[in-house]
């Protein structure tokens, strides 16, 4: 590697060359459907809701009106001008409230009043009407959907067309509804609040993308710092930022290749890659440190260092990719997928240390006194208070030695009890809570969760019968409303369906009227799709093959207990699939089938899965990275029963982490449900480094305290360096508006601080009580 390291420098360009272009196609998939594998039932539905019935997206705008009942109309007046405002902006497909209502009341008035039937209140809003059957019967229907029962928060249904799956063409709508939103005030009202999956989404991926970026650069930039600062060396340190910027464009430009998209799981791709380059840089420097202090030439202490550490190097990244791959072995997709770009950029950290630092090391950049001048000379200078350290470390082997027994027996109890106490963990739900309480997103979720029965979406979708929709369908429909409304699931608060409206309910309503009443089902449809436009098609849709969908609308809290929300949605599916088994639901259709294609999907039911799936892969991940790493460790060391040792120390930290969260009934969500598999991984590095060394002292003849206090010394300085490189590279994402990364970032680190203490404390006394 050395002697021809311009060869493999070259070869470091031209896939330099090669990724660049590449890595620049690298995309961000923001939609929270193909979180799911592509056979998942969750994701089928889902995408059976959305091509049925052509919609993308529901976005709920809503702004508070104290006048908008007033008797002169100028509450509705207002309402239709922000309504035909939102509508004209290109993503929206269709928007439903109040004053369509009043419109669609109104152009029945003319027709009605030639029955006899009186002309309503006579100022031109029918739904202002007090004595009004119909519009009474239409304000009941829809109080808790288009307004508040105390009729002050007004709500705007906006639902975006189908076609802007393209990130772009969302946030472009998104960005228009919040302009709207924010021109209120010239109205006279308060700023407009936007709530619904999308937003909620939109903002997640956002924090996400910006938390990636900021932990790049903040981690490369504070890691290099510690590298010039402690070792006054701007060489190395300029090494360590070329090993992680190679590695990161070559491994995007390889998933770019692959035609892989980061999502919200795989957006700490660069972060990662970064903490583990700089990591794995800084064994090689520090054992080119100890080589270049027995006043050897750069180039054989750069060939003497390598001899020592190649090994370790090797294996630390093939444990790296290990911990990653096992997350293969999860049901999410993204997570999978996570896991084999992770493990595909450990092994590409591997090729840059191996391709560029041995030319960079030796490159001769400026004349030899103005490199000393500036960092840039071979030499590596001790830090200060290495020797400090290197007795403190010596005098905490001491007390570990004597109490070897004392220190695993403790590490053992400590290691069973966080155990039971992550078989405690309870997950979290409720996406809201990712985000910063005072956020106007979260505000406003808070108003809608209060005052409009619920930010949680989700629908059932029924088949209609081929011929026509007949009075015994819409009955049918009509009872299982009922069942839906009554169910109830106990827990700390009952939670319920708040809201349950379809075409059915609508086409009660519209009864009301004696006139109505006499026309066929098909023309009171037909009536209601000249008013309300495309939005009808939301409830009733198009022919498909000759089929037609009625889509029930639901409505619940977002925020409530995963536990109850699992049990929601499967009562609504218990009671859904009862009915559509009934016979007199089959006697509706000439074909059995189709009358069994029934669904329950939404924005609700994939935020319920998603975290759950995650949550319940994390032990069969971790499980598959134990083993793994205990097989290359085994490989490594040549000795499975050395091997087996690293383990305790590596695990007890993620089981702290995870018991503590158990113990004290702190909910698990993204940030935390990956991190057992990814930490193993992470800090086995060390136990490797440290068993390497001391086998090699064993074989040069060493007793057994001169091995372990030689590895203690200098490998237990590299894995002390090393620790606080990665606590500063996952610290800084503490600083996150993004809950689910502050939680990753500081459990990531508080792992990478109890694998210090395992690899310091637990791996010595262990080596103690199984030596020969």
């Amino acid at each position: 590697m050395i002697r021809w390291r311009w060869f493999w420098f070259s070869i470091s360009l031209v896939l330099l060359a090669l990724a660049l272009p590449a890595s620049q196609r690298l995309r961000f998939d923001r939609s929270l459907h193909r979180m799911f594998g592509a056979n998942d039932p969750t994701r089928i539905d889902f995408e059976f809701l959305q091509s049925t019935f052509g919609i993308s997206d529901l976005v709920v705008f809503a702004y508070r009106d104290e006048k908008l009942w007033e008797k002169d109309g100028s509450g509705l007046e207002r309402l239709r001008a922000i309504r035909e405002r939102i509508e004209r902006l290109a993503g929206v497909a269709a928007a439903m409230d109040l004053s369509k209502v009043d419109q669609m009341l109104r152009q029945l008035d003319q027709p009605l009043a030639f029955f006899g039937a009186p002309k309503g209140n006579g100022n031109g809003h029918p739904l202002l009407d007090e004595g009004g059957v119909v519009a009474s019967e239409f304000k009941e229907l829809f109080e808790g959907q288009t307004h508040s029962s105390d009729g002050t928060l007004v709500a705007i249904a906006c639902i975006l067309k189908s076609q802007l799956e393209d990130e772009s063409g969302v946030n472009e709508t998104l960005v228009a509804l919040r302009n709207v939103a924010n021109s209120l005030p010239e109205l006279g009202l308060g700023n407009g609040m936007l709530v619904g999956q999308p937003i909620m989404i939109q903002e997640g991926f956002d924090e996400i993308e910006k938390d990636g970026i900021r932990l790049s650069v903040v981690s490369t930039i504070s890691l290099a710092l510690l590298i010039l600062v402690g070792f006054r060396s701007l060489r190395w340190a300029l090494i360590s930022i070329a090993v992680v910027q190679w590695s990161l464009i070559v491994t995007r430009g390889l998933l770019a290749w692959l035609a892989w998209d980061l999502t919200m799981v795989s957006s700490m791709l660069a972060s990662i890659i970064t903490v583990v380059g700089v990591a794995t840089t800084m064994h090689w420097m520090l054992g080119y440190q100890r080589a270049m202090a027995s006043k050897v030439p750069p180039e054989s202490a750069l060939r003497q260092s390598l001899r020592g550490l190649w090994r370790p190097i090797v294996w630390a990244c093939v444990t790296d990719a290990i911990g990653f791959a096992s997350l293969s072995f999860a049901q999410v997709g993204p997570v999978q997928d996570y896991g084999c770009m992770m493990a595909i950029g450990s092994l590409v950290v591997m090729m840059g240390i191996f391709f560029l630092v041995p030319t960079l090391a030796l490159l001769p950049l400026v004349p030899s006194g103005v490199a000393g001048a500036i960092g840039l000379s071979y030499e590596l200078r001790q830090i200060p208070g290495e020797e400090t350290l290197k007795r403190f470390l010596q005098w905490l082997l001491d007390r570990v030695i004597r109490s070897s027994a004392m220190v695993s027996c403790t590490a053992g109890a400590i290691c069973l009890l966080a155990v039971l106490g992550s078989l405690l963990l309870q997950v979290e739900t409720d996406f809201i809570k990712n985000f910063n309480p005072n956020s106007p997103l979260v505000v406003a979720y808070r108003a809608v969760e209060n005052e409009l029965g619920g930010a949680g979406v989700w629908d059932v979708i029924l088949p209609i019968p081929k011929k026509q929709i007949t009075q015994r369908y819409l009955d049918q429909v009509a009872e299982l409303e009922s069942q839906l409304r009554a169910i109830k699931v106990s827990g700390s608060e009952a939670l319920q369906l708040n809201k349950v409206l379809s075409f059915a309910d609508a086409d009660s309503a519209s009864r009301a009227s004696s006139v109505l009443s006499r026309l066929s089902i098909d023309a009171r449809l037909f009536g209601m799709q000249q008013v309300m436009g495309s939005f009808v098609e939301t409830l009733v849709s198009k022919s498909i093959s000759g089929r037609r969908y009625l889509r029930i609308m639901l409505r619940s809290r977002e925020q409530s207990e995963a536990s109850q929300k699992e049990q929601l949605i499967s009562e609504v599916r218990r009671v859904v699939s009862s009915r559509i088994a009934g016979q007199e639901w089959k006697t509706l259709f000439d074909d059995e089938s189709h009358s069994q294609k029934a669904v329950v999907s939404g924005y609700y039911v994939l935020l319920a899965k998603l975290v759950s799936s995650v949550v319940a892969d994390q032990w069969r991940c971790f499980a598959v990275a134990t083993i793994g790493i205990w097989i290359a460790m085994s490989f490594a060391l040549r000795n499975p029963w050395l091997a087996l040792l690293t383990i305790l120390p590596n695990a007890l930290p993620s089981f702290c982490i995870l018991g503590w969260m158990g113990w004290t009934g702190m909910r698990v969500n993204l940030g935390a449900a990956m991190i057992a598999a990814v930490s193993m991984g992470l800090s086995v590095d060390s136990s490797l480094h440290y068993l390497v060394r001391f086998q090699q002292e064993i074989k040069n003849g060493a007793h057994f305290k001169e091995a372990i206090e030689s590895a203690q010394s200098d490998i237990g300085m590299a894995i002390l360096l090393s620790t606080v490189a990665l606590v500063l590279g996952f610290g800084s994402l503490a600083s996150s508006n993004f809950l689910p990364t502050i939680v990753f970032g500081t459990t990531a680190s508080l792992s990478m601080v109890g694998g210090l203490f395992g690899n310091l404390v637990v791996l010595p006394a262990l080596l103690k009580l199984v030596r020969r």
